[in-house]
């Protein structure tokens, strides 16, 4: 076996390279979570709500509770921003009625909560390539009952 990321030789069996000390395994080091490809699909489902709805609806996928979780988290994320979206031009509207700074104040309030999607969505995307069950606040258990 050839070492992935020095191209050392190494003993079939062995976990580490013993030239770089990197790991020669693709999935977690426990071994008890989410393999390589699960990981990538649960990010994948963050990219939109089509992919999640493929997950959900295909049976080969509709198996794996980590995907499916995260798949529900996604389109439940969705939502969830459409309606923010909503809320946030109608307080752009309010706010541009208010003379002078106003149009700025709703400017503002609508940067600011593109920013926290935009982060919030970044974050989702990330733990689940990492592997980890992050729930939303109030999105979150909604996702995990209707996963179960």
């Amino acid at each position: 076996m050839i070492c992935p990321y020095c191209d050392a030789s190494m003993p079939d069996i062995s976990a580490s390279c013993p030239s770089c000390g990197r790991s020669t395994s693709f999935g977690p080091p426990d071994g008890d979570g989410p393999g390589l490809e699960e990981r990538l699909l649960s990010a994948l489902a963050y990219a939109g709500v089509l992919p999640a709805m493929v997950f959900i609806l295909v049976p080969a996928f509709r198996e794996r509770p980590f995907l499916r979780f995260h798949s529900w988290q996604s389109i439940l994320f969705a939502l969830a921003c459409l309606v923010v979206a909503v809320l946030l031009r109608l307080l752009f509207l309010v706010f541009s009625v208010v003379p002078f700074v106003g149009f700025l104040l709703g400017w503002l309030s609508l940067g600011i909560g593109s920013l926290g999607i935009l982060t919030l969505w970044a974050v989702l995307l990330i733990q689940a390539a990492r592997g980890r069950r992050f729930e939303v606040p109030l999105i979150g258990p909604v996702a995990a009952r209707m996963a179960s």
